[in-house]
């Protein structure tokens, strides 16, 4: 069983779980140096009667939000904190509300540093913090004082996690999945993904996916905190080594699962709720950051039946992903804002292969409130066509001639409406061959028209990446090594940020 932990930076959480733990999960060393939680930790925790749980400690920092996000895919509780002597802040309210969006419904509410704050402020802090989650799934939750340093309350967080946990039923029976959280080598052993594990259990030798790619690989070995086993249930932290499949191949938000389980799609129907203390609402052709298990990319919103989408309301919408994006029927996401960068609400994925037209036909709407009610299945995938190479398609020397003009452009390719005179009289299988190269991920859009082959990004990257290393670097940095553009070298950089390549941290970025 899986614990997220949420809450203000500095309000506690990593030495919280310490504390319940024995188990400092700010393990880079940057972070014991500022004192601040920048990447996703894990610890296991025994509870009494349960047995052992995993803790996935998470940043508090609203610099790191996007990072909070990757690690929030199935939970099965919250340990939700509030500083005693500070009170709810900012992230405190916003990892409320991410929570919620993204259907968690137990949870625990720790109030830390108990230590440091008087009687009545620590009263005063219950009663802000009990205010703050009315109407969710944290109304009426068990709110406990503890002090990391002093150990009181302690063994009541226990007991409390324990008992809510137990309330936890069995998860549906189906294919396993695991969203990417981590990626890294082992000597000797090659490339090891970590993630949550959902779906179903995962076996020492199956195959699996590599999504959103075409790659399959074989799990070589499997853990579970340090621990080998031969199979791992859902709703456990995995670590699973591969084999198959290379290091550079894999990145933080790529889904490993079974082959044929996922859909790949450059759009879907959502059901959009707006929350209500979002800084704008929603327009049709609003540009969104959206936030689906550990996966971040850019998408346009086409809002179904109706233009608006003000705050504290919610819809039907069509989001148009920059990259392709692998996904299920019934997922969770989070969206956010570019600017202000805030998360302006979430919802569910309905329908993963909708028509781009009739956004204001009745019937469209009709169709998502049954989808949404559970009155009808979604479409089913067509079986793939069996490959016959003696007869190309007839798109694919549209697609070689696309492919080999952007690697002819690198990094500073025109506009699509300068591109595509270049195809008269094949206007349409130009077109074609743009959406299959775009889905295969050849291709990937630096903004509304404009196009990237996934070569000279990647070259682009290496490039830095010997420059720079795991050090900081600014936009002018990247753009003096790369000789573009600023413009150019932004929309490069807003990419990576969008795909978890790089992350940013104040005004500089770094690679993760």
């Amino acid at each position: 069983m899986i614990v997220c932990t949420a809450g203000h930076v500095d309000h506690g959480k990593t030495a919280l779980v310490k504390a319940l733990t024995g188990v400092d999960t700010d393990r880079l060393a940057e972070e014991r140096r500022r004192g601040l939680t920048i990447e996703l930790g894990f610890a296991p925790l025994e509870l009494p009667g349960v047995g052992r749980a995993s803790v996935v400690d998470v940043p508090g920092h609203g610099q790191f939000i996007p990072t909070m996000l990757s690690g929030c895919s199935g939970l099965d509780g919250a340990l939700f904190t509030v500083a005693a002597d500070e009170g709810p802040m900012p992230q405190t309210a916003e990892h409320l509300s991410i929570l919620s969006l993204l259907g968690v419904e137990r949870g625990v509410v720790a109030l830390t540093r108990a230590d440091l704050a008087a009687p009545d402020r620590l009263a005063e802090t219950a009663e802000r913090t009990r205010e703050l989650v009315k109407g969710t799934f944290l109304e009426g939750a068990p709110m406990l004082p503890v002090s990391a340093v002093t150990g009181a309350g302690l063994d009541g967080l226990r007991a409390a996690l324990a008992h809510m946990l137990a309330q936890v039923p069995p998860p549906p029976a189906g294919a396993p999945r695991l969203r990417i959280d981590r990626v890294f080598p082992v000597a000797g052993s090659g490339t090891v993904v970590t993630g949550t594990l959902t779906g179903g259990p995962l076996r020492r030798g199956d195959a699996v996916r590599l999504y959103s790619s075409e790659r399959t690989a074989r799990v070589r070995g499997l853990q579970c905190h340090g621990v080998p086993a031969e199979e791992l249930p859902a709703g456990t932290r995995a670590a699973v080594n591969l084999a198959g499949v290379r290091l550079r191949e894999i990145r933080r938000g790529d889904t490993l699962a079974a082959p044929g389980s996922l859909t790949v799609t450059d759009r879907a129907d959502v059901s959009l709720e707006v929350l209500p203390d979002a800084p704008f609402p929603v327009r049709t052709d609003s540009q969104l950051h959206f936030h689906h298990g550990a996966r971040s990319l850019t998408c346009r919103c086409v809002l179904l039946g109706r233009d608006v989408l003000r705050p504290g309301e919610v819809g039907w919408a069509q989001l148009r992903f920059a990259q392709p994006l692998a996904a299920a029927p019934g997922d969770k996401f989070v969206v956010r804002f570019f600017s202000p960068l805030a998360t302006v609400g979430g919802g569910v994925l309905l329908e993963l292969a909708p028509p781009k037209k009739g956004r204001m036909r009745p019937e469209r709407a009709a169709r998502l409130e049954a989808l949404a009610r559970g009155e009808i299945p979604p479409p089913p995938e067509p079986p793939p066509a069996p490959p016959s190479p003696a007869v190309p398609a007839p798109s694919d020397g549209a697609e070689q001639e696309l492919a080999a003009l952007y690697r002819q452009y690198g990094l500073t390719a025109p506009a699509w409406e300068r591109v595509e005179p270049r195809f008269a009289g094949r206007i349409k299988e130009a077109r074609r061959a743009l959406r299959r190269l775009r889905e295969r991920g050849e291709l990937a859009e630096l903004a509304p028209g404009r196009y990237v082959h996934r070569e000279a990004a990647a070259a682009a990257e290496r490039a830095l990446r010997d420059a720079f290393g795991a050090a900081p670097f600014r936009l002018a940095q990247a753009r003096d090594t790369l000789g573009l553009s600023r413009g150019d070298t932004l929309l490069l950089l807003e990419l990576w940020d969008s795909t978890g390549v790089t992350r940013r941290e104040g005004d500089a970025r770094r690679f993760t």
